[in-house]
C-alpha cells in the first residue's frame, strides 16, 4: 500500500485532519481502541460492587484493604515477569486475560451463594482495635467482598499496564505522540458507557448485581481477538525491522529484572517517585470525597448517584480532549508540556481547597484533575515507554504500575491518617498537598525533558520504523 496517497474516503479524510491518524495505522489504532475500549467497559461495568462495598468501610479502615491490594499487587509482578521471561508476549497475554475471565466467572457463583443478606460465617484473618492481625468469626459474603474489593484493584492496574506496554511496544516512539491520545479516549469511551448501559438495565431489573460480573467478562474475552489482531498486524516499535510474531516477541531476562532495573536507571527511578507523588494527591481527594459525599447524602442510592455524576462528566470530557486534544498539545508544546501541565494545576488547585473544603470544591476539582489525569498525564506517562528497552517496557513498567503504585497508595493513606490523627483538618491537608504538586511538577519536567532527550539519541543511532500496517 502506497503510505502517502491521499485519503480515498470520507471516514480516512476524518482521522487524518482530527486525529492525524494516517491510512496505513488505521486499522491498528481503531483495533487499539476497541482494545482499551473493551478493558475498561469490563472495569468499569464491575467497579460499582467494589465502591458499594467501600462506601460501608470507614475511612480509618481503608488502609487495610489498600494492604491487600499492594501484597497482590507484588505477586502479581513476580508471576507475569515470569512468564514473559520465559514465554512470547502474544502467548502469554491471551492466557493472562483468560484467568481473570475465569476469575470473573467464580466471584459470579460466589456472590449468588453468598449475597449480602447471608448469615453465613467462616474464620478468617482480621484487624482488631490496636490494628493487630486475629482470627475470628466473619460472614462470608464480607470476605467475598473484601475479596473481590483487592482481586478488582489488582485487575485494573495490572491489565491496563500491561495493554499499554504491549503498545508501547508495537508503535514507534513518533507514533506514540500522535497517536496514544486517540487510544487512551478508547479507555474513556468505555469507562462512560459500561457503567450508564448497566446501571439503566440494573434498574429496570434486567440484570442483578452480581450478574454485572459475567457481562464483564464476555466483554473483557473481545480483547482476546484484539490481541490477536495487533500481533499478526503490527510489526512492533521496538526495533528496526522487528518481524512479526517473531522471536523478538520473548522478552527473555530474570523474573525480577524489572525490580533491579527500577533500581539501576535513574530515569526509571524518577518515574516511580512521579508515580507516588500522584498517588498521594489521589489519595487526599479520594478520602475527601468519600467523606464529604458521606456526611451530604444519607442513603447509599444518593452517594451512589453522586459519585457517578462525576465519573460520568469526567469521561465526557476525557474522551472529547484525548480524540482531538492531546495529539495537538503533545505535537506542538512536547511531551515536558504534556507531562507538567496537570502537576502545575493541582498546585494551585491545592490553594483553592484549602481556602473553600467543601463538597463542591472537592467534586468540581475531582472533575478537572481525574480528567486532565486521563487526557493529557496518562498518555504522557505511556510515551515516556517509548525510549526503553523491551525488557523495561514490560517488567520495570509492571514493577511500577503494580507494587510501586500500590505500596504509594497504602503509605500515603497511611500518611493522611495520620495528618488526620495530628489534628490536620482537608483545609490543612490541602496545604500539604500543594507541596506533594510542586515536587511532582519537577519530576514531569524532568521525565518530559530525558523522554526527549532519548528520543533524540535513538533517532541518531537508527532511523525510526513506521511499525503499524
Amino acid at each position: 500500500m502506497n503510505d502517502t496517497a491521499a485519503p480515498s474516503n470520507s471516514l480516512e479524510r476524518f482521522f487524518l485532519v482530527t486525529a492525524k491518524i494516517e491510512r496505513r495505522e488505521l486499522r491498528a489504532i481503531l483495533v487499539s481502541f476497541v482494545y482499551l475500549f473493551c478493558l475498561m467497559a469490563s472495569y468499569y461495568t464491575i467497579r460499582p460492587l467494589r465502591d458499594a462495598l467501600a462506601s460501608e468501610v470507614a475511612s480509618e479502615d481503608l488502609k487495610f484493604l489498600w494492604t491487600g491490594t499492594f501484597i497482590f499487587s507484588v505477586v502479581a509482578a513476580v508471576i507475569f515477569s515470569w512468564l514473559i521471561s520465559r514465554f512470547k508476549v502474544s502467548s502469554c497475554l491471551p492466557w493472562i486475560y483468560g484467568f481473570f475471565i475465569i476469575n470473573m466467572g467464580i466471584f459470579y457463583v460466589l456472590m449468588g451463594a453468598y449475597p449480602l443478606e447471608s448469615t453465613e460465617t467462616m474464620m478468617a484473618p482480621i484487624f482488631n482495635t490496636d490494628a493487630i492481625v486475629i482470627f475470628g468469626e466473619v460472614k462470608v459474603s464480607l470476605v467475598v467482598g473484601c475479596s473481590f474489593y483487592i482481586w478488582l484493584s489488582v485487575f485494573n492496574m495490572f491489565v491496563v499496564s500491561v495493554f499499554w506496554s504491549f503498545l508501547a511496544d508495537r508503535y514507534s516512539k513518533e507514533q506514540s505522540k500522535r497517536l496514544f491520545g486517540f487510544v487512551a479516549a478508547g479507555g474513556s469511551a468505555g469507562a462512560a458507557i459500561a457503567p450508564s448501559t448497566m446501571g439503566i438495565a440494573a434498574a429496570f431489573g434486567l440484570v442483578s448485581a452480581q450478574g454485572t460480573v459475567i457481562f464483564a467478562a464476555v466483554i473483557l474475552s473481545v480483547t482476546l481477538f484484539c490481541i490477536h489482531d495487533l500481533t499478526t498486524h503490527t510489526s512492533g516499535g521496538h526495533a528496526k525491522g522487528a518481524e512479526k510474531g517473531g522471536s523478538k516477541d520473548k522478552v527473555g531476562g530474570s523474573t525480577l529484572s524489572g525490580f533491579k532495573t527500577l533500581l539501576q536507571d535513574p530515569y526509571l527511578m524518577a518515574f516511580a517517585v512521579f508515580v507516588a507523588l500522584y498517588t498521594f494527591i489521589s489519595t487526599i481527594f479520594y478520602v475527601a470525597q468519600v467523606d464529604l459525599v458521606r456526611a451530604a447524602f444519607e442513603t447509599r442510592a444518593d452517594r451512589y448517584a453522586a459519585n457517578a455524576i462525576v465519573d460520568g462528566v469526567v469521561n465526557t470530557l476525557a474522551i472529547f480532549t484525548q480524540m482531538f486534544v492531546t495529539s495537538r498539545v503533545a505535537g506542538k508544546w512536547g511531551l515536558v508540556f504534556l507531562m507538567a501541565v496537570m502537576p502545575i494545576f493541582m498546585f494551585f488547585a491545592f490553594f483553592a481547597l484549602s481556602a473553600f473544603p467543601v463538597l463542591m470544591m472537592i467534586l468540581s476539582l475531582q472533575v478537572v484533575r481525574r480528567a486532565g489525569n486521563y487526557a493529557m498525564t496518562r498518555p504522557g506517562r505511556e510515551m515516556l515507554w517509548t525510549v526503553v528497552d523491551r525488557d523495561k517496557k514490560y517488567k520495570a513498567k509492571n514493577v511500577i504500575d503494580g507494587p510501586v503504585y500500590r505500596g504509594a497508595d497504602l503509605i500515603n493513606i497511611w500518611i493522611e491518617n495520620g495528618l488526620r490523627s495530628a489534628g490536620f483538618g482537608l483545609a490543612q491537608i490541602a496545604l500539604v498537598g500543594a507541596g506533594v504538586a510542586a515536587a511532582w511538577s519537577g519530576f514531569a519536567i524532568y521525565l518530559g525533558k530525558t523522554a526527549e532527550k532519548r528520543k533524540s539519541a535513538i533517532a541518531d543511532a537508527v532511523p525510526e520504523s513506521a511499525p503499524a500496517e
